[in-house]
């Protein structure tokens, strides 16, 4: 359809045109010709998006999506999965008006945009300047280029081993409107090269006695794909591993590879050379010399400074500043991790690097690298010699199995300040899975480098109000709650652990001791109001790239029932206890946490294990009972009872990427806490709950368990009583791709809570009362559901639709599947990240 042939269309264009110039020029009131302008000028528009033929040129065609790729004879396998998806990469673009980035399916309407941009694009009035910034331009044929989209898709898949591979385009312009058209692509792949021979590097000399072994570390081996992303990594491998041995220069571009694709059908004999413009210096070892820091200016001031002073900070290093040094010099000292007369190591610039930068001092951390100049080396002693190249007759550079006389490298740092003071700044408004909504405001400000050893002094103040939506579930009524939460803190964190002996002791990765104060009160209208203040000291160290570790040597919450309601008072009666785990108390804590993750990047497995152990009160309570104190009576801190218990948790994940476009994750969550001695309730505020977005998503936060526990009589506060010292959690998603960035889930969640203890007031709820493994079965709360995930890389953003399956306790519906009303077993959850 060209809108040209209907005239009326252009006359309410024109009206459309006056009344947004009418509109900029202060907004008159409307009259009724006013709406009825305004309903043709909207009906232009829905129209005009058929009307772009009038901004093509002669050549043009409007680009509308990809209608299909087609793969002849797709081979089977992960590999050819693999090199397939990067292919599609490289065809897949995004039209105008596309779902999620698609490069095939639209939005209704999709020409809507560039209709506006088009119309308006030379229109200088405010309304037209805000059209365009929110429009989008029309998708020529001619920027996508099928051809060369298909040429690199090829190329792509040459590059992974199909070196016979070709990729087709085909434009396909539409049957009503042959100025709109479509691309169909065709891959074909033929067979996949392998590697039927390899002649790594001859040996080289690393240090005394020790030689680098080319094939032993190579990915290279025979049977294995002719891939150039292998090739390449092969490459990277061999330059990082020799310039942990001083071979500074050696770049990965030095090294090449020839390939001889004749001497046998379909494999590829393959040879690792060095590459004829590889200088000299890239085949010797290198030692550090002199190390000189240079203290720069910011570089919102231009960023140079000229040093007017200098310090030794050892025989070998110097800084060198203008009026004052920014970071103590003893800490500089020893964050330099490179010592004059040792071999360049490239772990030790990327440790001197990592201890600079983390001490959030510098804005900017940069090394410079000089040869010193020394007296000529004897021809004899040179590391590189002429090698006859067997499958030609060009010489190439070579290693040779003798040490060389090492040269010697300067190092220069230049540091930049980072400004000492940044502030933060946020609002946000929330849902809560416990149907809880309101405005939230936070606001932070940080110091570094506070005293010159960069140390981070933090504080923060936040604020929240809340109320609960939604109706009773048993008597129909109105749910009114409403509550607000105020709070703030301040911490001081030191780049390096307080230890005796450890302070030398820089990972590559940060290391921190930290120390925090903070306060808060939440008060919950018609029920109580709680007061907290928390004082907390951590080590947190990471050794390597799988492990992380946190140890809370102190961990000191109190917390101070300090009013409640007879409403609420009534509640602690029928529930004792509750009205214990709320009680005042001090809970001082002492635990450990750790993060162990294993995963290559090249692998489809993914695993992760969170793990937990804590205890509270033990030292406290062992102390008083050593000074003659009854070991089961209740002690007090400061008058005030302290909580003791000891607690475990684990969590484990573990996922495996089938192919490019579908994944299979799992989790098994689980933990226990115990209370003995002083106290025979652990903290609420320790204790376990399911249900909710990141867990059993059938279900709602704390509306399920303990056990098989069901309160008598629901009310807005019965998920108080859901919480349990045990949990045992599991969860299987399956995540395939839809189309462009959106994917689809499909989910089965299931799991539960326990007491370690019988409770009168909550029958069903301990682990003791269960008398079989079928029942402890049936107490496994089970939900399943779908969900869309819309994944940018830096953020994702899910919608998942829970349905239960069972409930752990009876109900009107008899059987396994025993939800009364499938209206009542769905839960919605709107969030941000993947559930786990």
């Amino acid at each position: 359809m060209h809108s040209d042939a209907y005239p009326s269309m252009d006359l309410a264009r024109k009206a459309c045109k006056d009344l947004l110039c009418d509109a900029c020029k202060g907004f008159p009131s409307l009259s009724r010709v006013s709406l009825q302008l305004s309903l043709l000028c909207l009906l232009s528009l829905v129209f005009g998006s058929c009307s772009l033929h009038r901004y093509q040129g002669p050549e043009d065609q409007l680009y509308i999506g990809v209608k299909s790729i087609e793969v002849v004879d797709k081979p089977g396998g992960s590999y050819a999965d693999h090199a397939i998806g990067e292919a599609e990469e490289k065809l897949n673009y995004a039209p105008n008006g596309s779902i999620f980035g698609s490069s095939s399916l639209r939005w209704p309407l999709p020409l809507m945009s560039p209709y506006l941009y088009m119309r308006f694009s030379s229109d200088s009035t405010f309304i037209a300047r805000v059209l365009r910034r929110f429009t989008s331009k029309p998708v020529w044929m001619r920027e996508v280029s099928p051809s060369l989209r298909a040429k690199v898709a090829q190329q792509t898949l040459r590059e992974h081993g199909y070196l016979s591979a070709t990729v087709r385009s085909e434009i396909l312009p539409q049957p009503k409107d042959s100025l709109q058209a479509r691309v169909s692509y065709q891959m074909q792949l033929g067979p996949l090269y392998l590697l039927d021979s390899v002649t790594y590097f001859p040996r080289v000399y690393t240090s005394k006695g020790r030689y680098f072994e080319h094939g032993s570390v190579s990915e290279l081996q025979k049977g294995t794909p002719f891939s150039m992303e292998i090739l390449e990594r092969d490459r990277n491998a061999i330059s990082t591993y020799l310039r942990q041995f001083g071979y500074y220069y050696l770049k990965p571009d030095y090294i090449s590879y020839q390939a001889d694709t004749l001497m046998k059908p379909q494999h590829v004999a393959l040879r690792t050379v060095l590459a004829e413009t590889t200088p000299m210096d890239a085949l010797r070892q290198w030692k550090i010399g002199r190390v000189q820091l240079r203290l720069m200016g910011r570089e919102s001031d231009g960023g140079s400074v000229v040093a007017n002073d200098s310090l030794a900070l050892s025989d070998s290093i110097m800084l060198y500043y203008r009026d004052k040094t920014l970071v103590r010099p003893a800490v500089l000292r020893t964050r330099i991790r490179m010592k004059e007369g040792e071999i360049y190591r490239h772990k030790d610039e990327e440790r001197t690097l990592s201890a600079l930068t983390n001490l959030g001092a510098f804005s900017s951390v940069e090394f410079y690298f000089a040869k010193r100049e020394e007296a000529a080396v004897s021809p004899d002693s040179l590391v590189t010699v002429l090698a006859a190249d067997s499958l030609g007759d060009n010489p190439h550079p070579a290693f040779t199995m003798q040490p060389d006389t090492m040269r010697t490298l300067d190092v220069t740092i230049l540091l930049r300040p980072d400004k000492p003071w940044s502030t933060y700044l946020g609002a946000a408004f929330m849902r809560k899975s416990t149907s809880y909504i309101g405005p939230g405001i936070s606001a932070s400000i940080e110091r570094s480098n506070l005293f010159g050893g960069g140390e981070r002094l933090t504080a923060n103040v936040y604020g929240s109000y809340e109320w609960q939506t939604g109706r009773s579930p048993v008597a129909g009524s109105s749910i009114s709650i409403n509550s607000y939460q105020l709070g703030g803190d301040i911490g001081i964190t030191f780049p390096f652990i307080l230890f005796p002996g450890w302070i030398n002791n820089y990972y590559k990765y940060p290391t921190s001791t930290s120390f925090k104060v903070g306060m808060q009160g939440i008060n919950h209208a018609q029920y109580y109001t709680l007061r907290s203040l928390a004082f907390t000291m951590d080590y947190s160290f990471q050794p390597s790239s799988r492990w992380s570790h946190r140890l809370s040597p102190l961990s000191l919450n109190y917390t101070q029932l300090t009013r409640t309601t007879a409403r609420f008072d009534k509640l602690l009666q029928e529930n004792p206890a509750l009205g214990l785990s709320l009680r005042n108390q001090f809970i001082p804590k002492v635990g450990y946490y750790f993060t162990y993750t294993r995963h290559k990047e090249d692998s489809p497995h993914f695993f992760q294990i969170f793990g937990e152990v804590s205890e509270a009160g033990n030292l406290a309570n062992g102390l008083m009972a050593a000074f003659g104190r009854p070991y089961n009576e209740t002690k007090t801190m400061l008058g005030v009872p302290f909580a003791q218990f000891v607690k475990a948790s684990m969590d484990l994940r573990y996922s495996w990427r089938i192919d490019r476009n579908q994944t299979i994750a799992t989790r098994l969550a689980t933990g226990a806490i115990y209370s003995f001695g002083n106290a025979s309730t652990a903290p609420y505020i320790e204790q376990y709950y399911v249900g909710g977005a990141n867990s059993i998503r059938a279900f709602t936060v704390r509306s399920i368990g303990p056990g098989r526990f069901r309160t008598q009589e629901e009310s807005a506060y019965s998920f108080m009583d859901r919480v349990g010292e045990m949990k045992l959690e599991g969860n299987v998603e399956y995540r395939g791709r839809l189309f462009g960035d959106c994917y689809g889930a499909v989910f089965l969640d299931a799991g539960n809570i326990w007491l370690l203890r019988r409770d009168p007031d909550r029958p069903g709820a301990s682990l003791g009362e269960l008398a079989s493994l079928s029942e402890f079965a049936r107490q496994i709360a089970v939900g399943t559901g779908v969900g869309v995930r819309y994944d940018l890389s830096f953020l994702v953003v899910r919608f998942d639709v829970g349905i239960g399956l069972h409930l752990p306790y009876e109900t009107s519906r008899k059987g396994w599947y025993n939800i009364p009303r499938f209206r009542d077993a769905l839960g919605l959850h709107l969030a941000i990240g993947y559930p786990f």
